[in-house]
């Protein structure tokens, strides 16, 4: 399968270009997040940290909440509040002057972010199925990466043209665009014939699915073992994502004595790399299984790990020619991995609690982002081996824990393309309900005598 250039989803023009708008507006402010409070706050830069600590912290548990909102009320809904959170919590940085406020507009913020990444894959899951899923992951990848790094090129002439002023227009203009990809996904149609926990009756967090005989509710995804694992086990390979922004700087400059450009030199390389091939690459990996995507993706972190190792101590010249493979190997292992991972999740889950799975998957993100600061300074006040020896060991027991636990979820996320490679093609019985939702003007139609095209 070679695949789209772009996925064949309804409505993909208006989908992608809330996800452009929204982006770049977080990438022109994002720069200057930081420095914003310290501007006209007088705090210091301790008292401002602890705040935005704070406000990340308790904004944690509102990625179990957008699971339970996601199923309740549909995956676009929050989608759209969580554009609207968003543009409420930067709506509050020019009023906030203290402590308080400062950790309430960052609560603010990071809230609609865990909105955001709890219902987004599942608006995608609505729309799409089979491997347009991973098309579209990776499109929507390849958007992102575009205009994050075009918003903060923005960003930094503005701050050069204006200095300070820069902030408040750039703000602005962050706030302006999470509203208008409100107003966009909110004129997207979704199918309705999902059926959502609490719609017609009273939604408790634990219930029975009377079609089924099988549990509801955050009881019956805590009680999916097998994904939980999963979820355990990917938890553990996002710390690999620790390497660029995180190791990356300290590791090159302090422990291999390089000089101060390589850390941004690599980081560009990455965003150029993934906003040029990620597309390319999903399409050309489209008939491998996800879970063994994920197996090797694993694999080929550690292996960056170990070449990260090897490299250190060469003389400078030396060292950065040989680290670009291993940092390109680790872009590779990131476009082949998050693509499948979204997509095995949203495609594997219940559908009437498909947004508290989703909300657990992300939880992996978050409980990392929260452990690997610590680690990242305890292993680089120790040096190379213990950098790269803790990493790539964590991300070894990663490959070892999806290997055991990927393909249990796999088999409930067959599609159509990978039920044929397993079983007999049952007899075919038309549904009307699924042909009105599979057409439209945005929708490519399937090839003749085949399956819905994935």
């Amino acid at each position: 399968m070679t695949g789209p250039v772009l996925p064949p989803v309804r409505q993909r023009g208006r989908i992608f270009a809330s996800v452009f708008v929204d982006t770049f507006g977080w990438g022109l402010f994002a720069p200057l997040a930081f420095l914003y409070f310290s501007f006209g706050t007088g705090l210091s830069f301790s008292a401002i940290g602890s705040a935005v600590s704070a406000g990340t912290l308790a904004s944690l548990p509102m990625a179990l909440v957008a699971g339970w909102l996601v199923d309740r009320f549909a995956a676009k809904s929050v989608l759209v509040g969580s554009n609207l959170v968003t543009a409420l919590g930067y709506g509050l940085y020019p009023f906030a002057s203290d402590w308080t406020l400062i950790a309430v507009a960052t609560f603010l913020v990071m809230a609609g972010d865990r909105l955001y990444w709890a219902s987004w894959p599942v608006l995608v899951v609505d729309l799409a199925s089979g491997r347009a899923l991973d098309a579209t992951y990776a499109a929507v990848g390849t958007i992102k990466n575009f205009t994050v790094a075009t918003g903060a090129l923005a960003s930094s002439a503005l701050t050069v043209a204006f200095g300070h002023g820069a902030a408040d227009l750039v703000l602005a203009v962050n706030v302006a665009t999470s509203l208008v990809a409100a107003v966009l996904l909110a004129g997207v149609r979704v199918p309705t014939t999902r059926q959502r926990t609490g719609t017609d009756t009273k939604d408790t967090p634990d219930t029975e699915d009377p079609g089924s005989g099988t549990q509801t509710g955050w009881r019956g995804a805590l009680k999916d073992h097998a994904f939980t694992a999963f979820c355990l086990s990917f938890m553990l390979l996002t710390f690999a994502w620790a390497l660029p922004a995180t190791l990356l700087p300290a590791y090159t400059v302090e422990i291999m004595g390089l000089p101060g450009w390589v850390p941004a030199f690599f980081l560009g390389i990455n965003s150029v790399v993934i906003t040029l091939a990620q597309l390319p690459v999903t399409a050309k990996v489209s008939g491998v299984p996800r879970e063994r995507l994920l197996v090797r993706a694993a694999l080929v972190f550690t292996a960056v790990f170990t070449g990260l190792y090897l490299v250190t101590g060469l003389p400078a010249t030396t060292a950065i020619v040989l680290l670009v493979p291993v940092l390109l190997a680790f872009t590779v292992g990131e476009m082949i991995s998050l693509p499948a991972a979204n997509a095995l999740v949203a495609s594997s889950a219940p559908e009437a609690i498909r947004g508290r799975y989703m909300s657990l998957f992300q939880l992996s993100w978050a409980v990392s982002g929260l452990l690997t600061p610590a680690l990242a300074g305890f292993v680089l006040d120790r040096g190379a081996l213990w950098v790269c020896a803790a990493f790539g060991g964590i991300v070894l027991l990663a490959a070892a824990g999806l290997r055991a636990t990927a393909h249990r979820v796999a088999a409930r996320a067959a599609g159509p393309e990978e039920e044929e490679e397993t079983a007999a093609p049952p007899p075919y019985r038309p549904d009307p309900a699924r042909a009105a939702r599979d057409t439209g003007p945005d929708r490519e139609p399937p090839p003749a005598a085949a399956k819905e095209a994935t």
